[in-house]
Parts: C-alpha cells; sequence; structure tokens
C-alpha cells in the first residue's frame, strides 16, 4: 500500500469518528494532496472573474504552467507536480467554470475564450518563457495558446489532447448513443463508474466516502458542465491549421488504452506538429496523470531536460 493511500485512509478513519461529512473529508484528502506535492491555494481577480490556482515555492529558472481537463480541476495534477520532487517552478490552474475559479452560466467556455483567459492570468501573475502542459480539454486550449502566443512558450507537452482527431473514440460514440451524457450527467454511483471506466484503464484506489463527495460535487455541476461541454465544442474540432505553425518544441504523451481520445489521434498530433515528440504509455487509459503520475512526471522530466 503506498503512503499517500495509507494516509489518506487514516484521515478518513479519524474524520469518521466525529460528525465530518463525506464533502469535509475530501477537501481534507485534497488539502494533503496539495501539501505533499508542496503547492498551496492562490487567488487573483482579472476582468473576467476569480482564477484559483496552485503554486510551489521552488525558485527555478523553469516553470511549469499546468491546464486540467473537461470536468477537473487543477487538484488532477497534485500527483505529478508531487513526482517532479521539487526541480521546478509550478502554477497549476482552475480553468474558469472549473474548481473554485468563476464559474458563472452565463460565460462562454470556447477553447479560444479559455486560451485568452489563461493568457490574461499569466500577464497578471507575471509568468512568461514557460513549458504549457494541458490534458485532454486542457491540451487544446494550450494548443490554442502556443498558436497565438508561442513567443511566451518554451515548450509544449499536450497529455491525450483534444483538438486533432483522425479516429473517433468510444467515448465520443457513447455520448452519441445516450439519452444522457455520460461525460456530465452523473448523478448515480454507477453513472459516477461508467464514467471512470471510460476515463481510465488503471483507475487509482478512491475511498467510498471521497467517492460520494465527487459523486455530489459532479451531480451539482451538471447544468453548467453541459454548458462546458457545449461550448467546448464549438471550436475545439478546428485546430489543424494552428497545428502546422507550431515550431517549439512539443512533447505529446497518450495512453494506448484511451476510450476517450483514440490512440490514432495521437499519430495525428505527432505528424502534424512538426519536429515533435511521441511517447505512449502501455496499458493506460485518457488520463495518465492519474492513472501512472510517476511514469508521467518521468517522461516530462526526460523532455525538458533534453531540450
Amino acid at each position: 500500500m503506498s503512503i499517500s493511500k495509507m494516509i489518506i485512509i487514516t484521515i478518513i478513519a479519524v474524520l469518521g469518528l466525529t460528525t465530518c461529512s463525506s464533502k469535509k473529508v475530501y477537501e481534507m484528502a485534497m488539502m494533503y494532496e496539495r501539501y505533499s506535492a508542496n503547492l498551496q491555494k492562490k487567488s487573483i481577480i482579472l476582468d473576467f472573474g476569480e482564477i484559483v490556482y496552485l503554486e510551489n515555492d521552488v525558485k527555478s529558472d523553469t516553470t511549469l504552467v499546468f491546464l486540467h481537463g473537461f470536468g477537473g480541476n487543477k487538484d488532477t495534477w497534485d500527483r505529478v507536480v508531487k513526482a517532479l520532487n521539487n526541480q521546478y517552478h509550478a502554477i497549476v490552474i482552475d480553468l474558469p467554470g472549473h474548481g473554485d475559479s468563476i464559474s458563472k452560466k452565463t460565460l462562454s467556455y470556447t477553447i479560444t475564450d479559455q486560451s485568452q483567459r489563461v493568457h490574461a492570468f499569466l500577464e497578471a501573475v507575471g509568468v512568461n518563457d514557460f513549458y504549457l502542459l494541458g490534458h485532454s480539454m486542457g491540451g487544446a486550449i494550450a494548443l490554442r495558446y502556443a498558436g497565438s502566443y508561442a513567443e511566451n512558450l518554451k515548450g509544449l507537452i499536450l497529455i491525450d489532447s483534444l483538438g486533432l482527431e483522425k479516429t473517433k473514440s468510444d467515448g465520443v460514440k457513447l455520448v452519441e448513443i445516450s439519452d444522457k451524457n455520460p461525460l456530465y450527467d452523473v448523478c448515480t454511483e454507477e453513472r459516477l463508474e461508467t464514467l471512470w471506466a471510460y476515463s481510465m484503464h488503471k483507475r487509482p484506489y478512491v475511498p467510498g466516502m471521497i467517492k460520494s463527495a465527487m459523486l455530489e460535487e459532479k451531480c451539482a455541476r451538471r447544468d453548467l458542465e453541459k454548458i462546458l461541454y457545449e461550448d467546448m465544442y464549438k471550436d475545439v474540432c478546428c485546430l489543424t491549421d494552428l497545428a502546422k505553425n507550431i515550431t517549439i518544441p512539443t512533447l505529446i504523451v497518450w495512453g494506448d488504452q484511451d476510450k476517450m481520445t483514440h490512440i490514432d489521434n495521437a499519430t495525428v498530433f505527432h505528424e502534424t506538429i512538426e519536429g515533435s515528440k511521441l511517447v505512449i504509455f502501455k496499458q493506460i487509459g485518457h488520463v495518465p496523470i492519474l492513472e501512472d503520475p510517476k511514469q508521467t512526471s518521468d517522461v516530462l522530466d526526460t523532455f525538458i531536460k533534453t531540450r
């Protein structure tokens, strides 16, 4: 049993003897994950609203900026940052519409809009000359950012990214045949299990109380995530011409068992972005950052150090 798993179980055991809710247990577990990754929660108010983010206090010439995927949040990166072992300055953003950042239903959440907000945030906190890492939807946002602000980047890292497509995934097909979208219409434990089964091939351990809190949060976000999903697909499919013009060092990482973004699409990214490097993880699904954070961090570290 891993140390992280043991500590989370201990937290649950101790709090379980009190009147703490599953939500409180979940919050405590996330606080532990951030603490173990040397990440502190911060926020900033911009013209469009508040951005909440995590940042470490590492003094390094290399800054990494992390963008999560659809329905995720900043904490999906905690274990990757931890595995990087305080080598790099890290900033992990809650994208608008997600986590603790502004989540008004009246905002537009297209890939283009989100990319512009990321740029506004990074300008506001004074970050320049950095590596931009994006997973899934975050990958599409990172790609759009690179197309507009390449001069700010040292490199681009795309993990099971949206934005270019050769073959439709099982996840997309599931959405098309379902009367309820399984990516955001998740209000029962069965539907949460369906979402996880399509998202991950090698699932991490999730205690029952934390699972309950995650289900409650996911269900509460259903109407908002419907808007996020529909806005995302307004321009997520149209990044081929942009990708052809990317010239900065680019790493593409993919799980060979990905049911959300088909493995064929990894090859399209690699062939479209000139000079890019492609790494395929065996027996990993759509979320390498949770399924195998150590392997993910090792690949990121190697790419950065061998540039």
